[in-house]
């Protein structure tokens, strides 16, 4: 009986404490991914704090208190602000360890919490200042969760705080019932209760974290079909400027030609009329040439000249407003060119290929959900880089669409799990996740990777019916 009540019951809610701090600091840290490495990590580090604790020792259960932010940052692998968030995880769980045994003697010397064995006041104690305490974790946990950006609804905090606080006052019933008649029996249920409990706060827990993932991939969608759409509306006005400017340049084309003939037949022989307009440039420079020894002055070949040049600036300064060309898909074609103008300004090398091939198979809102984000990614990170550089491959291979983008990244990524996370602070690497969305869609596959400073995502589309 008292192996179950001093060793047992204590242990089992050391683990319950020590499991539910890892579970409060992995829900900080947002990690998704628990290899079993990790897992036996924690194993080892909560099987070494219980054998310590039996010694009874205080300093000794304050040390490993305060180790836990570490270990708990090597084993979640993240940044080195988490460490904070980690100590002020454990220092919350120790005050409340303080506070729920002070708090327990007051009553139980007040005769608020009166059960007639020392047993019986052991368990209590144990039952109630773990539950208080996995409270606790929890509501930490949110509120880092929630500085981080999470989302956080008032239910989710309502069932961290009701289900532990019924869970002492169900410990405390059955307490006070078995005290009036107490059996072996009477204790083994209590046993097999306390070990429900535990289970449906676990449970609970596991339910709230559904919530909050469905509810965050859920925002995403919204965000990501936001996106894409304001995007296409993008590049929509894109192609609808490109076309007004089409029309504009044919036009001042014209009204030059015209010039440059109106200018010709004041300036040129006789004779050079109807010849064309190469013609009439050709016969142009040739009556300045021979305007040398005729009439017309040295001030007056000055501003034939200068009207010469003047019309050929004006040429090449049309032909700079005209698109590349990269592809027929006019779609892809605006995006390559718009994410070529930014390259240009931020003074990152442009190397974009693409091949013969179709989108017809795709939603314009995917190919530009797709390549935009793919081309963001890349323009953002090259532009951080001392030799910054983007090369786009797109081709077809076989039934597949292969699009394959490098760009230099001189900092190695953050990685997460299989994923990559941005180092910029409060960045969740959303562009990345509409990739894999976007491929998800044609039955894809993505796959990411940085080596020596370069950083490589390819990308492989089922594209039946395409080229």
């Amino acid at each position: 009986m008292e192996i179950l009540i001093y060793l047992i019951i204590p242990c089992v809610g050391s683990v319950f404490l020590l499991g539910g701090m890892f579970y409060g600091a992995y829900r900080m840290s947002g990690d998704t991914d628990m290899p079993r490495r990790k897992i036996g990590i924690i194993a080892a580090y909560i099987l070494v704090c219980i054998a310590c604790s039996s010694l009874g020792n205080t300093w000794v259960n304050l040390l490993f208190q305060l180790l836990f932010p570490l270990v708990a940052w090597r084993v979640y692998g993240t940044p080195k602000i988490y460490c904070l968030y980690y100590l002020i995880l454990s220092v919350a769980v120790w005050l409340t360890d303080v506070a729920a045994v002070l708090t327990f003697q007051i009553l139980a010397a007040e005769g608020i919490l009166y059960l007639n064995t020392p047993w019986l006041q052991y368990i209590l104690l144990v039952a109630v200042t773990r539950m208080t305490e996995f409270m606790v974790i929890l509501l930490v946990s949110m509120a880092v969760g929630h500085k981080a950006g999470r989302h956080i609804t008032l239910r989710q905090v309502a069932l961290s705080v009701l289900l532990p606080l019924y869970s002492v006052f169900n410990i405390y019933c059955m307490l006070y019932l078995i005290q009036i008649f107490p059996t072996k029996e009477m204790l083994v249920l209590l046993g097999i209760n306390l070990v429900l409990l535990i289970g449906l706060n676990i449970y609970f827990c596991v339910l709230v974290d559904i919530m909050s993932e469905n509810h965050r991939l859920e925002n995403e969608r919204n965000l990501y079909r936001a996106q894409a759409r304001m995007q296409h509306q993008y590049y929509e006005q894109e192609e609808e400027k490109y076309e007004a400017s089409r029309k504009l340049i044919h036009d001042i084309r014209n009204h030059i030609q015209a010039m440059e003939a109106l200018y010709a037949r004041g300036t040129c022989p006789e004779g050079c009329q109807g010849k064309g307009r190469e013609g009439v440039q050709r016969e142009v420079r040739e009556g300045a040439r021979e305007s040398v020894q005729g009439n017309v002055g040295e001030s007056a070949r000055g501003d034939i000249r200068r009207a010469e040049k003047y019309a050929g600036d004006i040429h090449r300064m049309l032909n700079s407003l005209q698109q590349k060309y990269y592809t027929s898909e006019k779609l892809l074609n605006i995006i390559l060119n718009d994410k070529a103008r930014t390259m240009k300004r931020l003074g990152v090398k442009e190397d974009m290929k693409v091949g013969e091939l179709s989108l017809d198979f795709m939603k314009e809102t995917d190919v530009t959900a797709l390549f935009a984000n793919l081309l963001d990614n890349a323009v953002a990170a090259a532009a951080e880089s001392r030799d910054g550089y983007v090369r786009l491959r797109v081709n077809r291979v076989r039934q597949f669409l292969s699009v394959t983008v490098e760009n230099s990244c001189d900092m190695a990524p953050v990685k997460s799990g299989s994923a990559f996370r941005s180092h910029k602070a409060g960045h969740e690497g959303l562009g990345l996740k509409i990739i894999r969305q976007t491929v998800e869609q044609y039955g894809g596959d993505v796959q990411m990777d940085w080596k020596e400073g370069v950083f490589t995502v390819r990308v492989m589309l089922a594209a039946e019916g395409s080229g």
